[in-house]
């Protein structure tokens, strides 16, 4: 794999041929066929839809030339949770979230970026599928490679797009309306051409079909820890395996969640991977100190080889910023005192008293110092890591799905929680492993498996998620199911012309 410096300078170059907006078609097919033809520019026009894709997930400061949301997609995991706690008087926009209560403006600003972004994204894969599938002329093994990595980008916007406004999607409603589905390339805006949200049996159905396609023609090779942005098998097989227990766990669907977990362990047992047993790894490897010296922002090059997907604190030098900021400043939330106070003493993924080794930490000491925050994302900058995908949501997700798929628990799962849970502890504080007979029945064991995946993933962009799937309530106990998720802005309504319609808990 080239180095990421070169690859942004010839993505630099590609987006100057590429659509980079819902408002806009792309160009003519004669430039078309000159970014598919050969492989130097298809891979740069790729290395552009991961961009777009990461814009859409955790977003980027307005300076660096991209569409930003400053990171609501993945924010809206976390807000509205029993995680933290929004500061009312300054965050208007995050208080709607929490209450699913929201204005005109909301509307057409955070909720209509994010619509139009998840659909930059599929825009961006769309047209790289067909330039190639229509003008490629290179190495074919590269050419179905290059496809199937934005097929997998696809998926893994569509699948965004469905947790964020999908109508029943974590609820079992197979028949409740989805996302539009767009499979081709965009060819500017056009009344006759309006389509309507497709089901969310639909919807979750291309988003297998693209992603198993994917890993047919993706790369088996695991990639170094420090160039894990890109998708291999293995990133495609994680990232259905979370898709299937996503759409299983409701019902209690046993087809789905006996395939989260198979792929879950497939991954689990990819050589090249590793898991730490250290507690040392979460601020030495997983999530590094990110604060800048005040002249120039920080560039880790040490990294977990537990990643299995994740965004860079930068493709280059001086570009591109994740955009989590909030987390370090504390302005506009902090986290709950009650999730503070669940972590058992000793435990590095909480607060741990003159510990500068522990993920819960003051963050900002002028701002609000008597709050606490995440140190996953420390920079003020933005210059943060954003872990999409890593091994302990794996075992997590194989822990859950197979003791949900047989109401046992096995030795297997039993050893993936445990190696989990322990690995937070230092060795001298950590807790003996659990047994079978700890637990009355399957039910508390999945109990504790989903105390520990939010321990262990909070504020990656899981837990408002886990929480509707598995029949719990938000922090905000009275929101109904077909509340939680985002309405569809009202934008998109408007210009259908009522074709797209709006989710049943909004008007």
């Amino acid at each position: 794999m080239r180095n990421i410096k070169s690859l942004y300078i010839t993505f630099l170059f590609a987006v100057v041929f590429s659509a980079c907006n819902l408002d806009y078609a792309p160009e003519n097919t004669m430039v078309d066929e000159i970014v598919y033809k050969n492989e130097k520019t298809a891979q740069a026009a790729l290395l552009g839809a991961y961009v777009r894709l990461n814009v859409f997930l955790a977003g980027a400061p307005n300076d660096q030339n991209y569409y930003s949301n400053t990171g609501y997609t993945f924010l809206f995991a976390d807000i509205g949770t029993p995680n933290i706690q929004v500061r009312e008087e300054l965050a208007p926009t995050y208080v709607a979230m929490q209450n699913a209560e929201y204005t005109a403006d909301q509307h057409d600003g955070f909720i209509y970026s994010t619509w139009r972004q998840g659909y930059n994204a599929i825009d961006y894969a769309n047209n790289i599928i067909h330039g190639i599938e229509e003008f490629g002329v290179y190495d074919t093994t590269r050419m179905k490679q290059h496809v199937a990595e934005a097929k997998f980008i696809r998926a893994y916007a569509y699948m965004t797009m469905l947790q964020l406004f999908g109508d029943g999607a974590l609820t079992g409603n197979n028949r409740g309306l989805g996302v539009v589905m767009r499979l081709k390339p965009y060819d500017g805006y056009k009344p006759a051409d309006i389509q309507m949200r497709v089901s969310v049996a639909e919807t979750y159905n291309q988003i297998i079909k693209d992603l198993n396609e994917a890993v047919t023609d993706l790369s088996s090779n695991v990639l170094p820890s420090s160039g894990r942005m890109r998708a291999t098998q293995s990133v495609a097989k994680a990232f259905l395996s979370r898709v299937y227990l996503y759409r299983g766990t409701y019902e209690n669907v046993s087809e789905d969640l006996n395939q989260a977990a198979q792929l879950a362990l497939e991954v689990i047992n990819t050589q090249g991977y590793g898991f730490s047993n250290s507690s040392d790894e979460f601020r030495n490897q997983l999530f590094p100190a990110n604060i800048n010296d005040g002249s120039t922002e920080p560039n880790p090059t040490t990294y977990s080889n537990e990643l299995i997907f994740v965004q860079p604190s930068r493709i280059s030098t001086n570009k591109y910023p994740s955009g989590l900021t909030s987390y370090y400043q504390k302005r506009m939330f902090h986290l709950h005192t009650d999730f503070i106070n669940s972590f058992p003493e000793g435990d590095m993924r909480g607060y741990v008293a003159g510990s500068r080794q522990s993920l819960i930490q003051q963050g900002d000491p002028t701002n609000y110092s008597a709050d606490l925050t995440s140190m996953k994302y420390d920079n003020v900058g933005g210059y943060n890591d954003v872990i999409y995908i890593r091994l302990a949501e794996m075992k997590l997700t194989y822990a859950e799905a197979a003791t949900r798929a047989s109401n046992q628990i096995t030795a297997q799962a039993l050893q993936q929680l445990n190696e989990v849970r322990s690995r937070a502890f230092s060795v001298a504080n950590r807790p003996a492993n659990y047994v079978v007979s700890d637990f009355a029945d399957a039910d508390a064991f999945i109990a504790e498996v989903l105390v520990q995946r939010n321990r262990e993933l909070a504020f990656e962009g899981h837990h408002r998620w886990d929480l509707i799937r598995t029949h719990r309530p938000l922090l905000n106990s009275h929101l109904p199911d077909n509340k939680k998720i985002l309405p569809v802005p009202d934008y998109e309504i408007r210009i259908s012309e009522g074709v797209i319609q709006q989710n049943t808990g909004f008007r």
